[in-house]
């Protein structure tokens, strides 16, 4: 499909149709703009199984956002703001949910609860010390200690984006220490 000036024009029109409450105009601007979003999305979502429910996701968002277009304004710009814009929320809560589900792959083979809790703990500081310096420290503060992630970069003076990657670093380098030693 040829998406020239034209094309936005008449979806720019059609967008005020639809504010003006003309439903027959919103089915046929979703029919003519979803390959546009749903290739956007595809593009932007790295894993396959998420594509379609990000993209359901953004075409919600578009129906809640619709009221926000200014009709005096070129659509291009507002549908890819919002379409990006929903995208990044889509993604944000899966990663967030991610982050609490105990992934299975991980568990180790054989009954951790086999030995005693304090050979596990022994275990545990043993593999925290072999970690390096900057790593141990944000796995430290954020899982021992408890701290969230802003007081936690503030505190060793970097962001919260070098402190996640320091602190996913150190979980990887002691699962894998953990379970060469199980």
């Amino acid at each position: 499909m040829d998406f020239n000036d034209e094309k936005w024009r008449t979806w720019s029109r059609l967008m005020e149709q639809i504010q003006e409450g003309d439903m027959e105009a919103y089915a046929l601007l979703l029919s003519e703009i979803s390959p546009l979003i749903f290739n956007y999305v595809r593009k932007r979502v790295f894993n396959p199984s998420q594509v379609e429910d990000v993209y359901q996701d953004v075409l919600l968002t578009f129906h809640k956002a619709r009221h926000t277009y200014q009709i005096d304004r070129p659509f291009s710009p507002w549908l890819f703001t919002v379409v990006r814009n929903a995208i990044w929320a889509a993604i944000s809560k899966r990663h967030k949910v991610t982050e609490k589900e105990l992934q299975l792959e991980t568990l180790p083979e054989t009954a951790v609860h086999a030995r005693s809790e304090e050979g596990l703990e022994d275990d545990l500081r043993e593999a925290l010390d072999a970690l390096p310096e900057a790593n141990r420290q944000a796995v430290e503060m954020l899982k021992l200690q408890g701290m969230d992630l802003e007081t936690a970069a503030k505190q060793l003076g970097i962001s919260k984006v070098a402190l996640k990657v320091r602190a996913h670093r150190g979980y990887e380098q002691l699962r894998k220490k953990l379970m060469r030693e199980n």
